[in-house]
């Protein structure tokens, strides 16, 4: 019993005990930062989107583009607040953790000192290693600071992914396409953002009309369903302004198309209301008795015992004894055998016009 008690007073002699509890403690407060800096920028974005001016979408109905543009564009501070707080969040972590590990790295005796003077040729040499991390840092704080985009817009990156964006970090954007699936883009790759919901946006849609129908008609009857769609309060937060005829975009073998411009709420709206729009439209064109032309399609049928399917082709030799010269609708005047000598040449004809011979 003895040596088991002298045995464990010499291994806590010999054992760090204090180091150790100080690198734990120091990473427990590293822990409670974290989560204490996380809840503050989260009370902080929450507290500017409630305080950023919400307008709705039916009333700015009829309002002029600048007009638009400005209200809808105050309206993103909820998402480049949602947007700023990711990246701070990220931001917070990286900061965090490495004055942890720096301070770890000194009650365990480690001399920090040097390091921290080499830390410019550290620096140098992560540039060159690591340029593309640097690239894709400064990129996504630039797309940040300057509103490229914001949490739940609709984005398309490069033509690569167009969906709505749920997570703006410092390496890498992250954007939910609408398939469903999850994109994982690298800030330092995007080279252009399409933001389709800053602002207002239009909804084009396309409808072919029969080539003998009156387009004055036509118009009318569109102008007269957008004027009852932009007066229901149903639509409220879809559309900023009536559809309208805007002009004939196409004339086709079989229709001429015609353009309906619609002002629209953006974010994702303009795939609603286009199918809304287009329901609308052939409902008032079918009640106006305006039918949409179909493709026409030419089908032969044959019927089985009396003819081939398909016709078979007719032989060289038959094609031959069918050609009929024009001049005396003979068929035999034609005839290879007659126009040629025994030994293949060809045979000179007398020519009655002229008193001359010609092969």
């Amino acid at each position: 019993m003895d040596d088991i008690s002298r045995l464990w007073s010499d291994f806590l002699n010999d054992f760090p005990v204090e180091p150790i509890l100080r690198v734990v403690v120091i990473v427990v407060v590293a822990f409670i930062a974290q989560v204490a800096g996380g809840r503050a920028i989260r009370r902080s974005v929450l507290a500017v989107t409630k305080k950023a001016p919400k307008h709705r979408p039916g009333q700015l109905r009829g309002a002029d583009d600048e007009k638009l543009a400005e209200t809808l564009m105050e309206d993103r501070q909820r998402q480049r607040a949602h947007a700023l707080g990711s990246l701070a969040r990220n931001a917070l972590v990286i900061i965090i953790w490495a004055a942890a590990l720096i301070t770890i790295l000194g009650t365990l005796g480690v001399n920090i000192a040097p390091i921290i003077a080499s830390g410019a040729v550290v620096s140098a040499v992560i540039g060159f290693g690591a340029q593309s991390y640097i690239a894709d840092y400064l990129n996504g704080m630039s797309m940040i600071f300057e509103d490229q985009l914001g949490i739940g817009d609709t984005v398309d990156m490069n033509g690569i992914v167009l969906g709505e964006v749920e997570e703006t970090a410092l390496r890498y954007t992250r954007v939910r396409d609408f398939w469903g699936v999850v994109w994982y883009i690298r800030n330092g790759q995007i080279q252009s953002v399409a933001n389709q919901s800053q602002g207002w946006t239009y909804s084009l849609i396309e409808i072919p009309v029969p080539y003998d129908e009156d387009l004055a008609k036509v118009q009318q009857v569109i102008d007269a369903t957008g004027k009852e769609m932009g007066e229901d309060e149903q639509y409220n937060g879809v559309l900023l302004g009536a559809p309208y005829y805007s002009n004939v975009t196409e004339l086709t073998a079989t229709a001429v198309v015609v353009r309906i411009n619609t002002k629209i709420v953006p974010n994702g709206n303009q795939w609603f209301a286009g199918r809304v729009i287009r329901q609308r439209m052939k409902e008032a064109l079918d009640t106006a008795g305006i039918r949409i032309p179909l493709e026409g399609m030419q089908v032969r049928t044959f019927q089985a015992g009396t003819q081939a399917v398909p016709p078979q082709n007719h032989t060289k030799e038959q094609d031959l004894t069918k050609k009929r010269d024009f001049a005396t609708g003979h068929a035999d005047d034609n005839d290879p055998a007659r126009d040629t000598t025994e030994s293949g040449n060809p045979k000179l004809i007398a020519d009655d016009d002229s008193g001359e011979t010609r092969p």
